[in-house]
């Protein structure tokens, strides 16, 4: 697609949104948030403990392609950066990540053919690695302007994770480029410009502060800039948990991330959510639904899911989920189940042992 014609131009998202995009809770995938679990953990932060503190399960970074609640993504975030007065924090990351790491997401950016085809790929599909994050672009005469929007209330997590955005764009831009090109003109949003810190990412580009969302621009020229091959030309299928689409589903989402950690209670998913506990328990009263019904359906399926693909003793799944004692997870799984998570674990076994 030439990229004088064509344009994919999107329209600027609500600035005003909250986490709770198009009724739905915003989600972010796992792998999003490894370049500040690595860098962090290699100069000794204590990563795990501020992950629980900020309602993220450590284990769930296990897998890439897992969901976290975006704001969960920036209260770990936060955390870090005024624990450790990090505030540059953003711009580090970015400037040490690379997008093509960005599990299934990334795959797909490394095998675009040009520099217009990248970023189209990147507005096309960021819906499926962060449903809080909208890009598209903007024609102005010779130059297209890049904008980016992070959904969430304001605060130093939405912020740093915005500049970390930017920041890695543009970064990855000058890596297909070249390391002498600079965006034409870069607008950041409100609340950036305290966290850049003393580096020249920007080199000598004009700065425009105070905007209701983050943008740069690039010469029309420089769309059809083609990128090195990428490392396979394989088409990658999602391998991991769609995006949540409403509310039902991203709330049933959300409780099974917070039930890998034990019972969590309506309070804690309330937070999670970005909405107060009354309006969480109105919201599910609304859809037939409650929240001890959610946890219990989503500790059972979580507790399936372990006896079927782990060899975590019946004892450790107990505690994990939450339950005192043994016994209790035992009689809680029979009630639902009908038979005993021993008789389930053996059942499943045999039924791979003749497929």
């Amino acid at each position: 697609m030439s990229a004088q014609h064509g344009l994919d131009l999107h329209q600027q998202p609500d600035a005003a949104a909250g986490p709770n995009v198009g009724g739905r809770i915003a989600f972010v995938r796992a792998n999003a948030l490894t370049p500040f679990v690595t860098f962090l953990d290699a100069v000794g932060v204590p990563v795990n403990s501020l992950l629980s503190q900020a309602r993220v399960s450590p284990s769930l970074l296990g897998d890439s392609e897992a969901l976290l609640p975006i704001l969960a993504a920036y209260r770990f975030i936060e955390q870090v950066a005024r624990r450790e007065h990090l505030e540059d924090l953003g711009v580090v990351i970015g400037q040490r990540a690379s997008a093509f790491d960005l599990g299934e997401y990334g795959a797909v950016l490394q095998q675009a053919p040009t520099v217009y085809e990248y970023l189209q790929i990147g507005i096309r599909l960021i819906g499926g690695h962060s449903s809080g994050t909208r890009f598209w672009l903007q024609a102005e005469g010779d130059v297209l302007r890049v904008n980016q929007f992070l959904s969430g209330p304001p605060g130093l997590g939405r912020c740093i994770g915005d500049l970390y955005t930017l920041v890695i764009t543009i970064s990855m831009l000058r890596r297909i480029i070249g390391p002498a090109w600079s965006p034409g003109e870069v607008r950041l949003m409100a609340g950036d410009e305290a966290l850049l810190g003393k580096h020249d990412v920007f080199g000598d580009t004009p700065l425009i502060s105070g905007q209701r969302h983050s943008s740069f621009t690039i010469a029309r020229s420089l769309m059809q800039f083609p990128l090195p091959a990428g490392s396979t030309s394989s088409v990658h299928k999602p391998s991991g948990a769609p995006m949540p689409v409403d509310f039902k589903t991203s709330i049933e989402q959300l409780i099974s991330s917070l039930s890998i950690d034990g019972f969590p209670s309506i309070e804690v998913a309330a937070e999670a959510a970005g909405m107060g506990s009354r309006t969480l328990q109105r919201r599910l009263a609304e859809l037939g639904m409650t929240f001890t019904g959610l946890v219990s359906a989503s500790r059972l399926r979580l507790a399936q899911t372990w006896l079927t693909e782990s060899e975590m003793p019946i004892g450790e799944i107990a505690a994990t989920l939450g339950y005192r004692e043994t016994t209790n997870f035992i009689r809680a799984f029979r009630r639902l189940t009908g038979i005993s998570p021993g008789a389930f674990r053996r059942d499943r076994a045999q039924r791979k042992q003749t497929v």
